[in-house]
């Protein structure tokens, strides 16, 4: 049920949501799309799981674990158009708090290669999809997914505000590799607020997909969870991970 939320609680969830961890590449400019879709970014990443999932049965596709196509390498693009969803540029001060933490989960990664990057609009459902990663070689998608795991954690920070941290294997999609979603939920006595990236790992891309509230009264949600998140990373990665020539 949607509620008036003060300006002190507003602006917490603002600042959770602004620093889920886009978590592989700096972002930069992105280039304004066409007319956005009719569905949102949940019902479409949905419907491109079920494409997906009927793909990789048909492929042969191996899941959480391993590679589809007899160990494919694939390289990430940034489309003027991913999953029907066009480029388009979120605010300079959004872009800046949602970057905020890049340096520190880049570490957590240690990868290296080509960044690739771009921001899609969800005008549907009020939201930034904010899409990263990088192209490389000789990446190990299991010790990448396990620099992101961590179990549950729940601590308080100082303000009156309880803060949980905690990370869930998914589906990588008929691609294959390692994927995983990382959530931050912050409550207080008014309101809880998630935030959610979901990322995916094979030998030569590392990608990550977050969902951020644009904060302009078109979106009454007080943030994304792990369910939100995943069906649009998995769709979002079917248009911008392609197999390399």
């Amino acid at each position: 049920m949607a509620r008036t939320v003060p300006p002190r609680t507003r602006t917490s969830a603002a600042v959770v949501l602004a620093s889920a961890c886009a978590l592989l590449s700096a972002c930069g400019p992105a280039h304004p799309g066409a007319d956005a879709p009719a569905t949102s970014a949940a019902q479409h990443g949905a419907a491109q799981h079920g494409a997906a999932e009927h793909g990789a049965a048909a492929q042969g596709g191996t899941g959480a674990h391993g590679t589809a196509g007899g160990g494919t390498s694939y390289v990430l693009t940034a489309p003027q158009t991913a999953a029907g969803y066009p480029q388009g540029q979120p605010s300079a001060d959004l872009v800046q708090r949602v970057n905020s933490d890049l340096q520190q989960s880049a570490k957590r990664l240690d990868v290296s290669g080509t960044p690739v990057h771009a921001y899609y609009d969800d005008r549907a459902d009020g939201a930034w999809i904010f899409y990263s990663g990088v192209n490389g070689s000789g990446f190990d998608p299991d010790r990448l997914h396990d620099a992101l795991d961590q179990p549950p954690a729940v601590k308080e920070d100082g303000a009156g505000d309880r803060v949980t941290t905690s990370a869930a294997d998914t589906d990588p999609g008929p691609h294959g590799g390692r994927a995983i979603c990382d959530t931050y939920m912050i409550e207080n006595t008014m309101l809880a607020t998630a935030a959610t990236t979901c990322s995916w790992f094979t030998p030569t891309t590392a990608g990550a997909v977050t969902l951020v509230i644009k904060g302009d009264g078109t979106n009454t949600k007080t943030g994304f969870t792990a369910t939100d998140v995943a069906p649009v990373m998995r769709a979002i990665r079917a248009s911008t991970e392609k197999p390399r020539p």
